[in-house]
């Protein structure tokens, strides 16, 4: 019997989960002070949507392709848990983003924010988040969890303590956000072509 250890998707798909619920929540409530404390704790959660593309490292525990002659392994179970790992980091990272577009269109909306200035605070966002990915993923691997029991920790390893290699990983992690928000622009531009045409 084949066993796995991708049980870390359940934790990892319901850390993401959290701020797609909030998302709805941050705009349906009228009270300022509730969508500020809603905001920040969305803004603590959301690196866990992204993060969830690093979990492709993951896949070479199903051990599919034998680099020896070339072959993929011919089991169902398998392809079919690398599929399942494929849909959710496609699919939260497709809600996740569309979710941080539509938030910032409701504030700028709101506040009658300049589009640049919306445009930067976007990039800042993840920006964030990219240096949430990265405490997420590489030693001493935090957990949004130690915001709460050891919020000082968190803040000196997230933003005191930085390497060379850690500031090239940040960038690449703020690149694949930026890829992936391109990504919904370009979509979000053919779909409106499309109704045009109709």
């Amino acid at each position: 019997m084949y066993t796995t250890k991708f049980y870390f998707l359940s934790l990892n798909t319901l850390l993401a989960y959290i701020p797609l619920e909030l998302s709805f929540h941050i705009k349906d409530t009228r009270s300022p002070i509730l969508q500020v404390i809603l905001g920040c704790i969305w803004l603590l959660f959301f690196p866990n949507i992204p993060y969830l593309v690093t979990d492709i490292v993951h896949s070479d525990m199903l051990q599919l392709y034998n680099y020896a002659d070339g072959s993929s392994l011919p089991s169902v179970r398998l392809w079919a848990l690398l599929i399942a790992l494929f849909l959710v980091i496609f699919a939260f990272n497709l809600w996740g983003f569309s979710e941080l577009l539509k938030l910032a269109r409701y504030f700028k909306d709101k506040f009658q924010v300049h589009p640049f200035v919306m445009r930067m605070i976007i990039g800042g966002i993840c920006f964030l988040s990219a240096m949430g990915i990265y405490a997420g993923r590489f030693p001493p691997r935090l957990h949004s969890i130690y915001f709460l029991t050891d919020p000082l920790k968190v803040f000196d390893i997230i933003f005191l303590q930085w390497s060379q290699k850690k500031l090239e990983f940040v960038l690449l992690f703020f690149i694949l956000h930026l890829g992936i928000l391109t990504v919904l622009y370009i979509q979000n531009l053919l779909m409106e072509r499309k109704f045009e045409n109709i």
